[in-house]
């Protein structure tokens, strides 16, 4: 009964952190050491007994906090955007300065290669977004993607999902819809969260074995952009 307790205590902070961007939904899941559980339910559908309390603090969490950081970021707008203008700056220096301080990570030309791609991109992705391109009513093609690549973030540790929303300019859409139960744009959303649940988890393991460094240098690149690009 406890061991199912703090997982459903997990799963109210897992499911807080997706909501804002720059804290990890994985890391948050790392800490409280039901990452491994996670991955071995979705590769298995193993640990059920678990899986179930989580995910009901997950959902639960989510309805409540995306109700609160709605009405926050439609009442007090300014002063929210600077907020996570500043959580964003933050967390993507840290996921770079974290990683570069790494011994076994090499430090040579592809490392800042990689960084600069990252902030370009991010900064390309400003341009498209204050071009006057809005995600009032997007296509349900593009609402699937959002939600497969959300999704592998939060599977991801490190990486913000939301962080990501944010750096595409879907962030606003996504919370709001959540907090009014706009269906039109979270079913699609959802099926590409479902799809991305049952795809990606063998990945990711081997991913970020192999690739992690350079990863989570690329990610926290663009959402330090990202956040910079919240004050233009």
């Amino acid at each position: 009964m406890k061991e199912k307790i703090r997982y459903f205590i997990a799963g109210i902070f897992i499911g807080l952190s997706e909501l804002l961007p720059g804290i990890s939904g994985a890391t948050v899941a790392l800490m409280f050491g039901v990452y491994e559980k996670i991955l071995t339910f979705l590769n298995k559908f193993k640990e059920i007994h678990l899986i179930a309390p989580l995910m009901l603090g997950m959902i639960l969490s989510v309805v409540a906090f995306s109700s609160l950081i709605n009405f926050l970021y439609e009442n007090f707008s300014n002063i929210f955007n600077i907020f996570i203008a500043f959580l964003m700056i933050g967390y993507g220096l840290y996921l770079v300065i974290k990683t570069y301080l790494q011994e076994n990570v090499r430090k040579g030309i592809f490392f800042y290669i990689n960084l600069f791609s990252a902030i370009l991109v991010g900064f390309l992705l400003s341009v498209f977004y204050l071009s006057g391109f809005s995600f009032q009513e997007p296509e349900l093609l593009v609402l699937f993607t959002f939600g497969f690549v959300a999704c592998t973030f939060l599977l991801f540790p490190g990486i913000s999902g939301s962080a990501f929303l944010l750096s595409v300019g879907a962030y606003p859409l996504i919370i709001g819809s959540i907090a009014n139960f706009n269906f039109n744009v979270l079913l699609p959303f959802g099926l590409g969260m479902l799809m991305a649940i049952l795809i990606m988890p063998r990945f990711i393991n081997m991913a970020y074995k192999k690739y992690g460094e350079s990863i989570l240098v690329f990610f926290g690149g663009l959402i330090f952009t990202a956040g910079i690009n919240n004050f233009l």
